[in-house]
């Protein structure tokens, strides 16, 4: 009882010192923790440490003249400038030396081309399409500069560097895959592609006879099956040429036409291809090969893409 009554009377001192000290009473044991600190480790002196271990000064901030990193910047800008440019030309030149050199010391394969090009530069591409995108449009690359020139070992190049095949301009939303296929670079298009030696297209291909209205399968050299067709009519002719299927659609309506087109495999990133249609016994489409149904399941099951497809 004795013990009890001391501390209880130890108590009610340390509230009423605490009191009026100024001190409040759920602060107090804080207080006392710091009036009071734990001996320090043994072995550990902080007299003559000038800086104790939890008291640290903050670094000194550096002043940065405004002239001086404004001159900087400029003069990242005009390497920047120079790196890309020297790059673009390589490619505008078919430069192979400067081009590997410049892919083996890291440089960026999809780095774009600085807008607007110098006037010079643009001088060089005399073809429509290309001097405009070279000259109007923001995002173009390198892929994309050798793909519509048709320098299909420098597209190889390229993407063996990490080229981005898909990357797109920045307001027609255009990628190299797209400008192969304006110039019919088939070969480029099958290689942006991912199209190799083993790749399953190589051992397939389709024939389209528009006079005789007929298509056919090919299979490793020899015609799997023949289908009959209907091509485009006069006013809306089917294009001839050699195309490659770029995209397969089981169910697709037309863009233009907002016509259903069932098992739809669109050729060389266009607007026409071979889909399930009505056939009269005559070219009646606006472009596209229609097909009977039952055909149309059939190479759209056994056709990959990047399968070459020869209209004539």
């Amino acid at each position: 009882m004795r013990i009890r009554s001391q501390l209880q009377s130890a108590s009610l001192f340390a509230f009423f010192a605490a009191w009026f000290s100024g001190v409040p009473v759920w602060a107090q044991d804080a207080t006392i923790a710091y009036a009071n600190p734990s001996p320090a480790p043994r072995g550990f002196v902080f007299e003559g440490m000038a800086n104790p271990p939890f008291v640290q000064d903050a670094p000194p901030v550096p002043v940065v003249d405004p002239a001086v990193q404004l001159a900087e910047e400029q003069h990242r800008a005009e390497e920047d400038f120079a790196l890309r440019m020297k790059f673009f030309s390589a490619i505008a030149e078919s430069d192979k030396a400067t081009l590997v050199s410049m892919l083996n010391a890291g440089v960026d394969p999809n780095m774009e081309l600085p807008f607007p090009a110098p006037e010079d530069f643009q001088k060089r591409f005399t073809e429509s399409r290309l001097r405009f995108y070279v000259s109007k449009e923001r995002g173009v690359t390198g892929l994309m500069m050798a793909a519509s020139l048709g320098n299909h070992a420098f597209v190889k190049f390229l993407l063996i560097a990490g080229a981005e095949s898909m990357k797109m301009t920045k307001r027609y939303k255009t990628c190299a895959l797209w400008m192969a296929s304006q110039y019919q670079n088939i070969e480029i298009m099958r290689s942006l592609m991912g199209v190799t030696e083993d790749h399953a297209s190589n051992r397939y291909r389709v024939t389209i006879n528009l006079s005789r209205q007929k298509a056919m399968l090919w299979h490793d050299g020899k015609i799997e099956f023949e289908t009959p067709i209907s091509s485009g009519r006069k006013s809306h002719p089917t294009p001839k040429g050699r195309f490659v299927v770029t995209n397969k659609y089981r169910k697709w309506t037309s863009t233009l036409y907002h016509a259903k087109m069932p098992f739809f495999m669109r050729l060389s990133c266009s607007d026409f291809g071979l889909h399930v249609g009505v056939l009269p016994g005559y070219a009646a489409s606006h472009g596209c090969i229609r097909l009977p149904e039952k055909s149309a399941k059939k190479l759209f099951a056994s056709v990959p893409v990047g399968t070459v497809v020869e209209i004539e």
